[in-house]
């Protein structure tokens, strides 16, 4: 139900993969190509109450509006239009597929996200990503790159310093 969608069904499994932990978490996501807003439905049911979804596209057909969905029409190899937009947890590109724009919205982007940038719909090859990232997976059609996280849990062996408290009441057990 909802707008129309369309996605590889292989791409489902990715998703989970990549970004099960953001679940819950209030996440700010953004999605770059919008076309029937299907896909903006689904993110804001996925990662549940409190996420941000933000939704780009060139065509000025595909704005609509909705609760818990922002969205803005422009180009997304446009570095000031992106610049307005803001820092994200997870980025996922589904916009023009063409590997230019994939690269000039990686390059602005990709230091502005926190967590997990993914680029659909790499059928002719994957786009080179600069700056190269530290984790990066690639699928039939589709790379994610991650930011690494250091996971901090059990008993200490000393008393812990601030920066290894911060990371350890981010991410420990909730």
């Amino acid at each position: 139900t909802g707008r129309q969608i369309d996605k590889w069904r292989h791409y489902f499994d990715i998703y989970d993969r990549h970004l099960a932990e953001y679940r819950g978490q209030a996440p700010r996501v953004l999605e770059i190509g919008v076309d029937h807003g299907g896909s903006l439905q689904i993110w804001k049911q996925y990662f549940g109450q409190g996420a941000k979804i933000v939704g780009i596209d060139i065509n000025p057909e595909c704005y609509f509006q909705e609760a818990g969905l922002e969205i803005h029409i422009g180009d997304q190899a446009n570095p000031a239009f992106l610049g307005a937009l803001g820092e994200f947890d997870i980025v996922i590109d589904d916009g023009s597929h063409r590997i230019a724009d994939q690269q000039a919205s990686f390059i602005y982007l990709w230091p502005k996200t926190k967590g997990v940038y993914l680029i659909e719909d790499c059928h002719d090859r994957f786009p080179a990503l600069v700056p190269t990232p530290e984790l990066v997976t690639r699928y039939p059609w589709v790379v994610v790159a991650e930011k690494p996280r250091r996971i901090i849990g059990g008993t200490p062996s000393r008393e812990l310093r601030p920066d290894e408290r911060a990371v350890r009441d981010a991410f420990g057990p909730k």
